[in-house]
């Protein structure tokens, strides 16, 4: 047998049972055969070879335990106060008992184990007493375990013997039971370990491959808006003198690749660190809502828009940054769409209405495809919360409805205007 099967088999709990149930099925009958003789000569009658009526049911009562018994681990103190209950009527052997005990040990709180284990050793004293009643071996299981005459009649043991022995099995059971208690708790407790090195290992893992998107993400993209943003500015700087229009756009976009590089250092330390509260607080929110239709203005978007901030201050502030980024992805993607067009932007909050976002722009066809852009606003919203509609109608111009439920900001956070 290999060493994994002994593991196996140590670690199941059939095996135990079929032992305790042999053990049971053997103290039992010996209680049973040893009381009939003891009760006889103690009621004045003559030795039966066969046993009498009351001592077959008295046995099968105890056989009715052992099946009882194989429930143990579900029903431990119910089990436990039943066997102990019937041992004291019934002239039994207390081994039933005594093994439900482990269980109530191991796997119930400590007011209900006292409450079992002083019942179970009423119980355990009172077979034993009856038992160390008997003079013979034939009498007493006792006799049979410390005698050494099997003919010897030396009469029934002193009065302190029974409460020896039941103070010795007693404290013997209750302390396996004690140990396999804290085994299970240091089995739960080394579990509840490695889950939680397993979670963190996973973590690590996430951790660093934020760490190697947002390496590849600065690389690419930084040097991008770095080249991006010295041509803007060597453009800017060669026609100030000749083309002020062309030199105001090349500005803007030197100023555009500058924030937009800003903008992407914060995402970076984000990505890097996702639960900073400090960092979380740096995304913009509704107070940026003015600066973004500024510069979409600036960029040259005929866009017309709405906004109206009551009590934006008390609001969640994540749910204004999901409403920044909402906005920003639908004038970005009318923008990339739409070049030109004019679109008309509405932003509601208000406690009693949450936050409503409404977008429309023509988009010369009639009906729309969602890429990544519009797929990222519903799912934003959807995390929020929120619900998202769309709609192209017969002049071809996309409407889309945008609305967050009203979530109030944790106590001590709110949005810095």
């Amino acid at each position: 047998m290999d060493k994994e099967t002994l593991q196996r088999w140590g670690r199941a709990s059939w095996w135990r049972s079929v032992l305790w149930t042999f053990a049971c099925l053997m103290s039992t009958t010996l209680a049973v055969a040893m009381g009939e003789p003891r009760a006889d000569r103690l009621g004045g009658r003559v030795p039966d070879e066969m046993a009498s009526g009351a001592w077959l049911l008295f046995w099968l009562v105890g056989m009715l335990l052992i099946v009882v018994m194989w429930w143990r681990r579900r029903w431990s103190w119910q089990i436990t106060v039943i066997a102990s209950l019937v041992t004291l009527a019934v002239p039994i052997d207390p081994l039933v008992a005594l093994v439900v005990l482990l269980q109530v040990w191991i796997r119930c709180r400590w007011s209900i184990v006292a409450g079992c284990t002083a019942l179970v050793a009423v119980a355990t004293f009172v077979a034993t007493w009856r038992d160390t009643r008997g003079h013979s071996q034939a009498e007493s299981f006792w006799w049979v375990l410390l005698g050494s005459d099997p003919t010897a009649t030396p009469g029934p043991f002193p009065w302190w013997a029974p409460v020896m022995i039941t103070v010795l099995v007693v404290a013997l059971f209750a302390g396996i039971g004690g140990l396999r208690r804290e085994l299970h708790r240091a089995q739960a407790t080394g579990e509840g370990h490695r889950v939680t090195a397993a979670q963190l290992a996973d973590e690590v893992v996430r951790q660093a491959e934020r760490e190697r998107v947002a390496r590849e993400v600065h690389d690419v993209i930084g040097h991008r808006l770095s080249l991006l943003s010295i041509h803007a500015g060597a453009l800017e700087a060669n026609t100030r003198d000749q083309d002020e229009r062309l030199a105001g756009s090349a500005s803007l976009v030197r100023e555009s690749a500058a924030q937009t590089a800003s903008d992407l250092r914060s995402l970076l330390e984000v990505l890097r660190r996702p639960d900073d509260p400090d960092l979380a607080r740096a995304v913009p929110g509704l107070e940026a809502l003015s600066a973004l239709v500024d510069e979409t203005v600036a960029h040259g978007m005929p866009l017309v828009a709405t906004v109206v901030l009551d009590g934006s201050t008390m609001l969640d502030p994540a749910l204004g940054q999901t409403a920044y980024r909402v906005v920003q992805e639908l004038l970005t993607n009318a923008r990339r769409h739409a070049p030109g067009a004019g679109v008309r932007l509405a932003v509601v909050v208000r406690p009693d209405l949450g936050v409503t976002i409404e977008a429309a722009n023509r988009i010369g066809s009639t009906r729309v495809v969602e890429g990544n852009g519009l797929a990222g606003v519903r799912e934003r919203v959807t995390q929020a919360g929120g619900e998202t509609h769309l709609q192209v109608d017969d002049e071809s111009v996309l409407r889309v409805a945008v609305r967050l439920p009203w979530r109030p900001a944790p106590t001590g956070a709110g949005v810095l205007v």
